[in-house]
């Protein structure tokens, strides 16, 4: 018998891309998208305040979730996936070169953090853990077959 994930949304969508300022453009003109933030991590895991932009969230909708509430609404996340550095080097996300894909994140209620990642061992997933502390969340990184890479993110208020 399979237990169903506690997923209770689609919290953020992220592509890579090629052209950051051109693509937050059209997401901002054609879409309506409102930039939520935006900032350089071309050269480590800390943010350089002086540098051009690696990364972009805009707002996609407001939503009355836990997550929402504590300012992380729907998000589409833009990459500027060959200046973008992950902690340690670690890309993740597709290859750029198969398709724009980076993940999809899918909100669960923070009550159900432990079980998701114990349920997720359980399956024989090891899940990565990271911490948001900008938007007080912590999330579950994996992987399906093909390498697509899924988050299960929630509002965690303990962060700060």
């Amino acid at each position: 018998m399979t237990i169903s994930p506690a997923i209770i949304g689609i919290a953020e969508i992220v592509l890579n891309v090629r052209d950051l300022s051109r693509m937050r453009q059209f997401y901002q003109e054609v879409l309506g998208f409102k930039l939520l933030s935006q900032a350089c991590y071309e050269s480590g895991p800390e943010p350089d305040p002086h540098g051009e932009p690696t990364i972009a969230f805009l707002t996609i909708q407001q939503v009355d979730t836990p997550l929402g509430r504590h300012g992380h609404p729907q998000l589409l996340a833009l990459i500027d996936f060959q200046r973008h550095v992950f902690v340690k080097g670690r890309f993740d996300g597709h290859d750029p070169r198969r398709s724009t894909l980076n993940h999809v994140a899918f909100e669960i209620p923070p009550e159900s953090y432990e079980a998701e990642k114990e349920r997720l061992e359980t399956l024989g997933i090891t899940p990565r853990a990271v911490v948001f502390p900008a938007m007080t969340a912590r999330a579950l990184f994996f992987d399906d077959p093909e390498q697509n890479v899924l988050e299960l993110i929630c509002h965690d208020p303990s962060i700060r």
